[in-house]
């Protein structure tokens, strides 16, 4: 388990995809490091057969092992990296690869999300230009 709190992702209220405006960049650079240092211990200690859970996954493929879990890692960070995947996820709705497993868009929490992440950029960028700084 990880050594510091975090809630599944379908508990997140989507916050912690992006900096809060109160986040240091070594805040964040800390965390990032945390994390990839817990995993790496974790792949270090344990077996590729080592028993693992992942009570979101669904049955029969909750109960898993570590071999599993850095199979589906690895396929995220295809997925997503460029964060093409996200993009396409803003516009269009859909979450995942299949339709069987995906879950109806809430158009309304859809728009409410929407606005919150431009109420939060529109913060970092007023921040920025206080402080003389561009948005990157």
């Amino acid at each position: 388990p990880s050594p510091e709190p975090l809630c599944r992702w379908q508990d997140s209220d989507g916050s912690d995809h992006w900096a809060a405006g109160d986040e240091t960049h070594d805040q964040i650079v800390g965390f990032y490091r945390r994390t990839w240092e817990h995993a790496d211990a974790t792949i270090d200690e344990l077996a590729l057969d080592a028993p693992g859970h992942v009570p979101w996954w669904p049955e029969p493929y909750a109960d898993t092992n570590l071999f599993a879990v850095l199979v589906h890692v690895i396929g995220e960070t295809n997925r997503h990296a460029g964060q093409s995947d996200i993009l396409r996820e803003g516009v269009d709705g859909r979450t995942g690869m299949r339709a069987e497993n995906e879950q109806p868009v809430d158009e309304e929490a859809r728009a409410a999300r929407f606005a919150t992440i431009e109420q939060a950029a529109g913060a970092a960028a007023s921040a920025g230009a206080r402080e003389g700084r561009s948005a990157r």
